[in-house]
């Protein structure tokens, strides 16, 4: 599997358009997140967590239609920490999750820092989460090329731990060998360039 979605239990009013995907890219429902594809026509290879959000009734109905796996609502993951676990060992080249942004703060919050885990850090720029406004993306030290989306007009940084020796080319408000500390927050903007670069020497 080179690319898997996720579709996890945010509110529905924060989703995007997700017609618009390749309907031969395996989805994997978490929580309520695997009744919303099949809302949207999309059947799930698998679907897991402890659907604390599901009646008993839908629970039982998705058992008839997919792969159901069921964890105990006393755990110390989350169901998207389950969900991206069970995705990273199929080695695809991406992940994206949708439903994971939106709604409790503390959800938002669980969802962003739980990739600044050590044992996600590996993996950390294969993982994209997407609603229906953002595009979010983490990166650990090092030099990427970025792609300009056409349907958005801004792009931010903002830093998850110390930075230093930021650079951004491309962009149109560049930067050179930059320092910021943690939690700082700036918009590069984007330029008429398709692609821009950026790096950094340590996060």
């Amino acid at each position: 599997m080179k690319t898997i979605h996720i579709m996890v239990g945010g509110p529905e009013s924060e989703l995007p358009n997700i017609t618009i995907y390749d309907k031969t890219i395996p989805w994997i429902g978490v929580d309520r997140g695997a009744i919303r594809l099949i809302e949207r026509g999309i059947t799930p290879i698998s679907a897991m967590g402890d659907f604390d959000s599901l009646s008993r009734t839908e629970l039982e109905h998705l058992k008839t239609i997919t792969t159901v796996t069921e964890f105990p609502a006393e755990k110390n993951e989350t169901d998207t920490e389950i969900g991206l676990q069970w995705a990273l060992k199929q080695n695809p080249e991406t992940i994206r999750i949708f439903g994971a942004t939106g709604g409790r703060l503390d959800h938002l919050l669980a969802n962003l820092m739980m990739l600044m885990q050590p044992r996600f850090l590996s993996d950390i720029a294969k993982i994209e989460l997407i609603d229906r406004y953002n595009y979010i993306k983490m990166y650990t030290p090092g030099k990427y090329t970025v792609s300009r989306l056409p349907d958005k007009k801004y792009v931010a940084f903002t830093t998850m731990a110390n930075v230093e020796g930021l650079t951004l080319t491309g962009f149109k408000y560049p930067l050179t060998n930059a320092k910021y500390p943690f939690g700082a927050a700036f918009r590069a903007m984007n330029s008429s360039q398709k692609q821009a670069l950026f790096h950094s020497k340590q996060v």
